[in-house]
């Protein structure tokens, strides 16, 4: 090869260069308006089969939109903790099972079911309460919880509610004739044989406490005492 070949073949290769240059920075100039910016990442170009690159257009990959990441919820309370309701059809349930007689799992604490959760109370030795409770419920299931007892049966300790409770009663057997003593909440004897005089007449179980039956028999016969005065009131005003 001459000199003046080998001059041709230089100008020839710097021209071959200059060109991709200019190639490579057109490309660069179109391909900003469409890229799309995620996080300073350049967006992915396609390769092909054969040498070298591909320098045709930029082929942009769409970003996929992403759902919200829903925010961890904690337990509600009539989910991690059992509903006032369950708990009392739980303890009906096990009352039930146990001969106490509370009444229909209905989850609602009537009269007779507060007073079979208090019969349960006295014969256990615990505070006198009439309510349900978690802590009740645990009691029945487990046969022990945190629940306080009494030291001694004729000292029991009575709550608010259990107090109210034995007031309705002797409230209701002092109207049916049958002496309970004085009208507060006290459990004295005199209370006790009251109400075997009342299970003995009803036919009942004799216990000489409050329990589910006497509350049950107890309503039945104040619903009774309503009817007949209710009938006795329509007769006289024809």
């Amino acid at each position: 090869m001459t000199e003046r070949d080998r001059k041709l073949a230089g100008v020839a290769s710097l021209l071959v260069t200059i060109s991709v240059a200019a190639n490579m920075i057109a490309f660069q100039d179109k391909g900003q308006g469409s890229i799309i910016e995620t996080g300073g990442l350049g967006a992915r170009t396609a390769w092909v089969d054969g040498p070298g690159l591909n320098l045709g257009s930029a082929v942009t990959v769409p970003v996929a939109a992403q759902p919200p990441v829903p925010i961890a919820q904690g337990p509600s309370n009539d989910v991690g903790n059992i509903s006032s309701a369950e708990i009392t059809r739980g303890i009906q349930r096990e009352l039930n099972s146990r001969g106490y007689e509370a009444g229909q799992p209905d989850g609602v604490a009537g009269l007779v079911t507060r007073a079979a959760i208090f019969a349960y109370e006295y014969d256990n030795d615990l505070v006198l309460t009439g309510k349900p409770s978690d802590s009740l419920l645990s009691q029945i299931v487990l046969g022990s919880s945190s629940l306080t007892p009494t030291s001694a049966r004729t000292g029991k300790r009575t709550t608010a509610d259990g107090e109210a409770l034995v007031i309705t009663v002797k409230q209701q057997l002092s109207a049916l004739g049958y002496k309970t003593g004085a009208a507060d909440a006290a459990l004295t004897p005199e209370f006790a044989r009251a109400i075997r005089e009342f299970e003995k007449d009803q036919k009942l179980k004799e216990s000489g406490r409050i329990s589910g039956p006497i509350m049950s028999r107890l309503i039945r016969l104040q619903n009774g005492s309503k009817s007949r005065r209710n009938n006795v009131a329509r007769t006289t005003s024809r």
